[in-house]
């Protein structure tokens, strides 16, 4: 271990080696199960099912000696695989988890129980629904001067990647979720992508189906349904996320970098001031375009505003109780990306940043605050509302 308690890069990698070696003999002994459990009930009759009524007798062929024996194996190592991945998940976690924090850890947990539901239920509803459907377009042109002759090997090999690969696509908004609940992606990324999503859905859908158009459609619908219900989901997702952050920074900022005690005594009350405006310019430009005082009513004869046009949410109760707080100086942040740096005191808003406090209130595409040396710079469109006064300009 280092100083700082953490394992050095060849420990990582002896870790990771035996994680491997225990994963590998859990699939082996996994695999010896399920050739034993071939015996108790026949899978392969099970996996046949679909293409049955399409076939002379409802039985399959192989051309090949080896060919009973290599299927019973495949099915056995993956009858194996379903048995050994709880043992390989642990593994996985076990090596992962050191490395993610704890709300990192209370996520993947649940999500796990969710993926396996997700991929269970993709699978089952291709086995029901999808590869019925793509085997009756595929053998519907069939004539009744010929005979099918199709072998365990060709049909094993097309629908068992069908159904598996269904499963998989079926933990797509599982994923999205996961995503957008640490803030990788947003839904308004999503819908911006969505041409792309397209074709990479075409692409998935003429991989995982058989060689038939028909079929690749059958499988587009409902790859480009998931990618919307993951939208949705991801709209979800980042609600959620806002709501935490915006909460989790009011305690920060009233607790943390507010400076006060519990018992100071409330600010006096500023005296009132005239209704009036002004026009900031940035530095350049001639001494005749600087600042301008005007009233409020030639501001909005002038097409000037006269306040802002973004406003807080109604605070929740947890809110509510921290704003009813005595002796603090409460200050409302809100942006569509907020940072803050505890150490140096900083906080950085972007994209349609918007604070207020004590009644003055200021929006624009960026903020930054600094908190030890009272700096505050705004950017993009600042616009400054104090009692009456406007502000405006390219930088404040």
């Amino acid at each position: 271990m280092t100083p700082r308690g953490e394992m050095p890069f060849l420990d990582h990698l002896e870790e990771l080696r035996w994680r491997i070696l225990w994963s590998l003999v859990a699939i082996v002994v996994g695999t010896v199960l399920g050739w034993v459990l071939l015996d108790k009930i026949d899978i392969i009759d099970i996996l046949k099912r679909p293409i049955a009524p399409y076939l002379p007798g409802g039985r399959l062929v192989f051309t090949s000696p080896a060919e009973p024996f290599m299927l019973t194996l495949k099915v056995a190592f993956a009858l194996g695989c379903v048995v050994a991945s709880p043992v390989v998940i642990y593994q996985i976690w076990a090596f992962l988890s050191p490395a993610l924090y704890e709300r990192e850890r209370r996520l993947i947990v649940p999500a796990l129980a969710v993926g396996v539901v997700l991929f269970l239920a993709g699978a089952i509803a291709c086995y029901q629904w999808l590869l019925p459907a793509a085997l009756k377009v595929l053998l519907g042109f069939q004539r009744t001067d010929l005979t099918a002759m199709i072998t365990i090997d060709r049909y094993f090999g097309m629908a068992v990647p069908f159904v598996v690969g269904c499963g998989l696509v079926a933990e797509l908004p599982l994923v999205v979720t996961i995503l957008a609940s640490l803030g990788i992606v947003t839904p308004q990324f999503l819908g911006r992508q969505r041409r792309y999503a397209i074709v990479i859905a075409a692409f998935l859908a003429a991989l995982l189906t058989p060689p038939d158009a028909v079929s690749m459609m059958l499988m587009l619908g409902p790859l480009l349904l998931l990618y919307e219900l993951s939208i949705w989901c991801a709209w979800v997702a980042s609600r959620r996320r806002a709501r935490r952050i915006a909460a989790a920074t009011m305690v920060v900022l009233v607790l943390g970098l507010g400076g006060a005690s519990l018992h100071a005594q409330n600010p006096p009350p500023p005296p009132p001031r005239r209704d009036t405006a002004a026009v900031v310019k940035p530095p350049g430009t001639q001494a005749d375009s600087g600042r301008r005082g005007i009233d409020t009513a030639t501001a909005r004869k002038s097409g000037l505003p006269t306040g802002p046009t973004r406003s807080f949410p109604q605070p929740d109760a947890v809110m509510d109780s921290l704003l009813k707080l005595q002796g603090f100086q409460i200050t409302h942040y809100m942006s569509d990306t907020f940072v803050v740096v505890g150490d140096s005191q900083m906080i950085f808003l972007r994209r349609e940043a918007y604070v207020e406090r004590e009644g003055t209130r200021l929006q624009a595409d960026s903020i930054r605050y600094h908190e030890a040396s009272c700096r505050l710079n705004a950017s993009g469109d600042p616009q400054l509302f104090d009692q009456g006064t406007v502000l405006i300009g390219e930088g404040m």
